[in-house]
């Protein structure tokens, strides 16, 4: 690092992450809630308004390595800056959409920015805290996160009620002062190596490998796994990922360092927030169809009534991170899986007319868990390299988190969208669920619950990488 950064200048970088972070956060948290109303006012069905989530998630997946591997070339602060302005004029645009198709255009514009912030956050927090305070700083951002998902709903419902497009217009004037805070206060302070140069060879092969296989995975639940098309789709995404398997072994300056697999602790956090990305992301819209659809509860209500996930968060968050730092990443990660599954089991078993407390207990229970896993996981990631190839790390986990989002959406809405027919969908969020037959209400919710099972079998494969991803330096020197 450089000599003439302050001591306390880990703070302001903590700071302007975290605004960063909570722009993004509140986005999504209370477009959630906007999903059921813009899927009338925009005239589409629920797989249109699933890609206004999953092209956003999508293009943040897809970019997250090139803008890893750039920061470790150009610097972090630069890249953060520009994705915040990017980030704010594509909020700015969605706002104006006349129609869906619009409405997708733009938000992958806003994905470009906010893939340029979830790359490079997590970097900057990273080169400015010690390794013996960074799970306290993981788990304050963890916290804000929360404080965001507890915000972010309830800001959801009301802006909603007035005009859905606010839900986008709101992130402008908080976008802009970020950005102009994030300009004047951000430094470079990772000492970073010199003539390394962009892979765009492995960045087309990467992108063409994970589309495809991101068609296969998603739409083969709908046409069919065995169809041709699905098939076509399987075999580009073996033959490019085995070329850009290729490539990155070839390349000098590669766009993804596979070496850092070999560092055991490394690896298999990757691998477990991979699992935990897929088992946890589509959690909330599952809810949040689940409490405006059946229950039949304005956006506002439904976004009330999501507060449990949030809390669990904001709990044990902060105090994730803290406990990492002292007895080690390993054993608090597993123990949030294993309390997570307990929440994702419990939430299989509700019905259409499951009593709300019952489902507050689980929520909560799961995302306790869940705020347990993650900082000890984000920390042990990212301290386990050195500084020079923190880019690539934080946009490989970034990658393995947005993957597994996309991938739960793409498996948890087919699943919902074959249990009733279409006219019966937008009937249930038009006319109300409580209006529609009770057969249709538990066919809708089995939908719900079988996500929530899949979720659960998922988490079980976590768990087990969790625990074996080895002692790390806070279990070493305790």
């Amino acid at each position: 690092m450089k000599n003439d950064i302050p001591e306390n200048y880990k703070w302001t970088a903590l700071s302007v992450t975290s605004l960063g972070m909570l722009v993004g956060i509140l986005n999504a948290s209370t477009l959630i809630i906007a999903l059921p109303t813009m899927m009338v006012k925009l005239n589409t069905d629920l797989f249109g308004i699933m890609w206004v989530l999953i092209s956003y998630t999508l293009l943040i997946t897809i970019l997250a390595p090139a803008w890893g591997r750039l920061a470790d070339i150009y610097g972090r602060k630069k890249l953060y800056v520009y994705g915040l302005a990017v980030f704010t004029v594509g909020s700015l645009l969605c706002g104006l959409s006349a129609n869906i198709g619009q409405l997708i255009a733009f938000r992958v514009l806003q994905a470009i920015g906010g893939s340029m912030l979830v790359a490079n956050g997590t970097i900057i927090v990273t080169d400015a805290f010690k390794r013996n305070e960074l799970g306290k700083a993981m788990g304050i951002l963890s916290m804000i996160m929360a404080a965001a998902f507890v915000v972010g709903p309830i800001l959801g419902g009301f802006l909603t009620m007035i005009d859905w497009r606010l839900n986008f217009f709101f992130n402008v004037p908080i976008g802009m002062v970020v950005t102009i805070w994030a300009h004047l206060k951000l430094k470079d302070i990772a000492v970073l190596p010199k003539g390394e140069t962009f892979d765009f060879k492995g960045m087309v092969l990467f992108t063409i490998a994970f589309l495809t296989s991101m068609i296969y995975l998603t739409a083969g639940f709908i046409m069919g796994l065995t169809s041709l098309p699905m098939l076509l789709s399987l075999v580009i995404a073996i033959v490019s990922f085995a070329a850009f398997l290729r490539v990155e072994k070839r390349a000098v300056y590669p766009l993804m360092d596979l070496n850092l697999f070999k560092i055991r602790i490394f690896a298999y956090g990757q691998f477990s927030n991979l699992l935990n990305s897929i088992a946890r992301g589509a959690v909330m819209i599952l809810l949040i169809l689940f409490f405006q659809g059946p229950r039949g509860y304005d956006p506002l209500t439904a976004s009330i009534l999501t507060i449990p996930l949030a809390i669990g968060l904001a709990i044990t968050g902060p105090i994730g991170g803290v406990l990492s730092d002292k007895y080690g990443s390993r054993l608090i990660s597993t123990v949030g899986l294993v309390i997570s599954l307990v929440g994702l089991l419990g939430l299989a078993t509700m019905h259409y007319d499951t009593p709300y407390w019952i489902l507050a207990v689980w929520m909560f229970i799961n995302s306790f868990g869940s705020g347990l896993f993650q900082p000890p996981n984000t920390s042990a990631i990212m301290s386990s390299v050195s500084p020079e190839r923190r880019g690539v790390a934080s946009s490989m986990r970034a990658f393995f988190n947005s993957a597994g989002m996309v991938l739960s959406m793409g498996i948890a809405f087919p699943l919902i969208m074959g249990t009733i027919s279409i006219t019966e969908m937008m009937d249930m969020f038009v006319v109300g669920g409580g209006h529609m037959p009770v057969a249709v209400q538990e066919a809708f919710t089995a939908g719900i619950t079988g996500a929530f099972l899949l979720s659960a079998v998922i988490t079980v494969p976590a768990i087990i990488v969790s625990a074996m991803r080895g002692r790390d330096d806070m279990e070493s020197n305790p």
